[in-house]
């Protein structure tokens, strides 16, 4: 047959809670769509294209049942931080919280004729 098939296979275990990861660089609006996820200002949304959030905060949601952790973090490309400090502060946070992740947005600003290298 041609086209795209997937098989899902029945999880071990029951997954409590759905871990996402939203990550991007600096001022591109990982607050806002957490926000929008929510469906509540939780996150702190910037004015302009400076960084907001400088350690990886959690934000909890229940949708339909499902519930959800939303993590959010330093954005990345900032010139206050290396993004291989911003990296280790995440790795570093999401292990100390026996945090499995389900799903990782990599956010990018659409209001751009063309995608960076670096956002690849």
């Amino acid at each position: 047959k041609k086209g795209l098939h997937f098989q899902f296979k029945t999880p071990k275990k029951k997954c409590d809670t759905i871990n996402i990861l939203i990550t991007g660089k600096t001022g591109v609006g990982k607050a806002s769509i957490i926000n929008a996820i929510v469906g509540n200002n939780l996150a702190h949304e910037g004015k302009d294209l400076s960084g907001v959030t400088r350690e990886v905060t959690s934000y909890k949601t229940t949708v339909n049942d499902i519930h959800f952790e939303i993590w959010d973090s330093s954005g990345l490309q900032d010139i206050t931080e290396k993004d291989d400090v911003i990296t280790e502060r995440i790795k570093r946070t999401l292990k100390q919280s026996c945090v499995h992740l389900h799903l990782l947005l990599y956010c990018i600003r659409m209001d751009r004729d063309r995608i960076e290298v670096s956002e690849l």
